[in-house]
Parts: C-alpha cells; sequence; structure tokens
C-alpha cells in the first residue's frame, strides 16, 4: 500500500516537473524567436529555419568564441559577406544550421531508408548521408553567392554611366551615389551603393569606403572600377571620365562573354541532339529495314 502512495505521488511529482520544464522551455523557445523575427527573417523566412534557430544561436555562441574549425568559419565568412548575409547570421551559427539540417533530414532519410529496406545501412553509409544532408545550406549559400554576383555584374556598366552623369551634372560623388541608390531599391548593388554612401558620411575615405564595398561583393569587374577610381582621387583627377572609362570597358566585357555563349551553344546543344533526337531518327529510318529482313527470314 505504501509502495502505491510513494508510486503515485512520484508520478504527480513528475508530471508537474515534466509540465514545469515544458512550460520554461516553450517560453524561452518563443522569447528567442520573438527576439530574432525580423534579424532571421531577412536570411531565411522559413518554418524550419525558425524552429532550428535556438539550437542554431546556441552553437554559435559556442563556436563563434573559440579557435574550432577556425578555417572554415573564414571561409563561410566570406561567402557571407558575398552573399550580403555577413549581419545576418554569423559563421558558427551557419554551421549550427548545417548540423541540425543534416540531422533532421539526414535522419529522416535514414529513417525512411530502414523502413523501407527493413534494415539500418552501415555506419560508414550514416555517415555520408548525414554529411551530405549537412552540406545542402552551404551549396544553397554558393548559389545566392552567384545569384547576386551575377544581378551586380549585370546592371553595373548601366549604374556606372548613370552614376558618370550624376558626377558629370555637377552632383557630388556621395549625393550621387544616395540618387542612384534609391533608384536601385531592389538590386543589391543600390544597397551596396547606400552604404557606401554610409561609409562616406561616417567618416571614411573615398578608398577606404570603395576598398570595402570590393570585399563585400567580391566581384572581378568591380576590382578594375575601384581600381580606377581609387588612383583618380589620388591623383585628384576628375571622376567622370574614369568612370565612363570603365563603364565602355564593362560593356565591351558583356557582349564578349554573350559572344562566348553564342559560340558555346552548338557544343551544348550536341547532347540533347545525339541523346533524344539521333535515336528516334535512327528507329524511323532502320525500322522498316528490319521488319522486311525479319520478313523475308520468316519467309525462307
Amino acid at each position: 500500500m505504501e509502495s502505491e502512495y510513494i508510486g503515485v505521488v512520484l508520478g504527480i511529482m513528475l508530471a508537474i516537473s515534466g509540465g514545469l520544464i515544458t512550460f520554461i522551455a516553450s517560453n524561452w523557445w518563443r522569447d528567442v524567436l520573438a527576439e530574432a523575427e525580423h534579424q532571421y527573417d531577412v536570411y531565411s523566412p522559413s518554418p524550419f529555419f525558425r524552429f532550428v534557430l535556438p539550437f542554431v544561436q546556441m552553437v554559435g555562441r559556442r563556436l563563434d568564441g573559440g579557435k574550432t574549425v577556425q578555417g572554415f568559419r573564414n571561409t563561410l565568412a566570406t561567402r557571407l559577406v558575398h552573399a550580403g548575409k555577413s549581419l545576418v547570421i554569423s559563421p558558427g551559427e551557419f554551421i549550427g544550421y548545417m548540423l541540425a539540417w543534416g540531422g533532421v533530414f539526414g535522419g529522416g532519410f535514414l529513417l525512411l531508408w530502414s523502413l523501407a529496406l527493413g534494415g539500418a545501412p552501415a555506419p560508414g553509409a550514416i555517415l555520408i548521408i548525414v554529411l551530405l544532408f549537412s552540406y545542402v545550406p552551404l551549396f544553397i549559400l554558393s548559389k545566392r553567392v552567384k545569384v547576386r554576383q551575377q544581378s551586380i555584374r549585370k546592371i553595373l556598366p548601366y549604374t556606372l554611366d548613370l552614376l558618370c552623369l550624376a558626377v558629370e551634372a555637377g552632383l557630388d560623388f556621395t549625393a550621387a551615389l544616395n540618387r542612384i541608390g534609391e533608384n536601385l531599391r531592389d538590386s543589391p548593388l543600390g544597397e551596396e551603393f547606400r552604404m557606401l554612401g554610409q561609409d562616406l558620411t561616417m567618416g571614411k575615405t573615398r578608398p577606404e569606403a570603395l576598398r570595402d564595398m570590393e570585399k563585400r561583393i567580391g566581384l572581378e569587374e568591380l576590382t578594375a572600377v575601384v581600381s580606377a577610381l581609387v588612383q583618380a582621387d589620388e591623383l585628384g583627377a576628375s571622376l567622370g571620365p574614369a568612370l565612363r572609362i570603365q563603364s565602355e570597358e564593362l560593356q565591351r566585357q558583356r557582349f564578349q562573354r554573350a559572344e562566348k555563349k553564342a559560340m558555346q551553344a552548338p557544343v551544348f546543344m550536341l547532347l540533347p541532339m545525339v541523346g533524344c533526337i539521333f535515336p528516334i531518327v535512327f528507329m524511323v529510318i532502320f525500322t522498316p529495314i528490319v521488319l522486311q529482313i525479319i520478313d523475308i527470314m520468316g519467309a525462307l
């Protein structure tokens, strides 16, 4: 009787403790999401990212302050800067996001594998699958970097034309940047121009601000533009002619890239032609011949 009473009391105490822990954890989770709502929604508004956000922040606090995987974190920091997300998520937090992605989706894939095949895969296969799923966010980040750089590369020559016209019309460099940044509100280059104007307003020298913008974008075409502007600023020359020359050079490079892709188009068309069109043509040509041969062999 006493053992049953003690069991009931322990069960009640465990239920109360579990309820309190769940309540505290849910409040902490909600506070974390509310605190980071505006910041992290800029990076990824997906429900999965919001669900694993506390784990991501916990891993980020452990990694960002230490020397663990320093080289990989430096690589991630560079990619996040080029993607325009360095102020939103830190390298350590991104590693936490990779771990969460690999654990959740890799674990789900392994669970489906086990249910379908009736047994767990080998430990080596488990490790490889989890690592592959963990690197999916890194592939997505690299894709974002390429898309952002491609968008900037496409609009850069015409933006330099506008900047040249604004400078030659009498506007100073900072005012011209702010005006163009307002017109390019939805473009990554417009965002970079606004940041460049803010850096100049806060007291940075023009060469320093231009070099910082070059590092944030990481585009080869922009290196020559920044070098020409820095040289013109050091020599005291007008920025208008330098901007016009660089704009013409970028347009020439763009036309060359277009011509190169046009020349590569026949090569890329060979694969679908050989794999899809030629077999059908061969079937249409040789099927009657094969049927006639079969009829003749049958008659003999």
